[in-house]
């Protein structure tokens, strides 16, 4: 193929990616409500050769839709799985897209979605680049997921035994191509309730057991923040049982989450809140119950692991570097590789996600789908 038509060629296939993603981001789309995005990726995924399945993951939430699961049969040995979610943050409604100086934008009064739309188009537009090639493919597995930005939820629900392959490629973090999360945290969700005795603050404080005084002492007693290199903890939810300043408060709530790419550090820190909730509620005669709830597990991928080879060698046949970096939230990649399936994340292109600022750089957008089919067609039976 002489050099001007692959030009164009290049040229159709970003005009397509630029168009498919406007289109998803136009369509109305929520946590629960993936329903319309989801029926579009159907037809998408069937005219490109794929045989597609829905799950009941919708079911175990109150949502409205199920995780997609997508197969191309291979010509050749091998298989990888490439992943990532429908949902997006809120104020996702009526996303106005425009384009600036080669970044995609919102109009600024709603998020953009690009997180994580960007990484469903990446996907699409890099199989779509494997198959033009002419070559023959590996097996290609495609894991379109729900309620991703509440607590993975349609991951955790994913039944995981018709996968074939050996690693999986989740297409969803800020940063340029070649961006890899290969390293993310536990999660731990904290929440404590406190319940003490109403009284009228003014005639009988003394007959009363103030819970937000309770919780006050308990906060004050726990570090928050970063707590060192690999853990932080965060407590933004405080909340009483009444509005009225002359009642002495008989509940109130602390809720928050701790994190640590180490299960000791994670487990200390636990405990800490536990007792420190507990030791304030007994001091002031009040009760607590305490909830805790680990909602991912840290994993981390090592440069002689195959996958992260695996991306590298990618990145090296289309020319830009591998960017290893170890992030600190969470994402689908967290319960593949609990589940045994080794997981790396990749950069998408976007920036600014969950904000009326999120952008997305097209060019590293473009080249995210040239990573992806690079990573088919080195694909092979590890």
């Amino acid at each position: 193929m002489r050099a001007a038509e692959r030009m164009k060629n290049s040229m159709n296939q970003q005009e397509e990616m630029l168009r498919e993603i406007t289109e998803l981001i136009e369509t109305d789309s929520a946590t629960g409500n993936e329903r319309a995005v989801a029926e579009i990726l159907k037809k998408k995924l069937a005219a490109l050769g794929f045989a597609v399945t829905e799950d009941k993951a919708g079911d175990t939430f109150g949502g409205n839709c199920g995780n997609l699961f997508a197969v191309r049969e291979g010509e050749r040995a091998g298989s990888l799985l490439l992943s990532s979610h429908m949902d997006r943050v809120p104020n996702g409604y009526g996303i106005r897209p425009v384009v600036r100086d080669g970044i995609l934008y919102s109009d600024g009064t709603t998020i953009l979605a690009a997180d994580d739309l960007a990484g469903v188009c990446a996907i699409l537009g890099g199989v779509r680049k494997a198959l033009a090639s002419g070559k023959a493919l590996p097996r290609i597995e495609i894991l379109f997921t729900v309620a991703e930005e509440t607590g993975l939820l349609g991951a955790k629900a994913a039944d995981l035994s018709a996968v074939q392959s050996k690693a999986a490629y989740v297409v969803d973090s800020s940063g340029p191509a070649g961006r890899a999360i290969v390293g993310a945290p536990s999660y731990m969700k904290l929440k404590a309730e406190f319940f003490g005795k109403a009284s009228h603050a003014g005639v009988a404080p003394e007959k009363g057991v103030d819970a937000a005084k309770v919780l006050a002492v308990a906060l004050a007693q726990l570090p928050t923040g970063r707590l060192d290199e690999i853990t932080t903890a965060n407590f933004p939810i405080l909340r009483t049982g009444t509005e009225a300043v002359n009642i002495v408060c008989d509940y109130a709530l602390l809720q928050g989450e701790a994190r640590s790419h180490d299960a000791a550090r994670l487990d200390a820190y636990t405990k800490n809140f536990e007792r420190a909730c507990r030791e304030a509620a007994e001091s002031l005669g009040a009760r607590a119950e305490v909830t805790t709830e680990l909602s991912m597990e840290a994993f981390a991928i090592r440069p002689e692991d195959a996958i992260y080879q695996a991306v590298e060698k990618a990145c090296e046949a289309i020319g830009i570097p591998m960017r290893p970096e170890v992030g600190g939230g969470g994402m689908d990649a967290n319960v593949f590789n609990a589940r045994g399936l080794a997981s790396i994340g990749l950069g998408a292109g976007y920036s600014k996600n969950h904000t009326n600022e999120e952008q997305l750089d097209l060019a590293e957008f473009y080249r995210t789908a040239d990573l992806v089919a690079a990573l088919i067609d080195g694909c092979g039976e590890a």
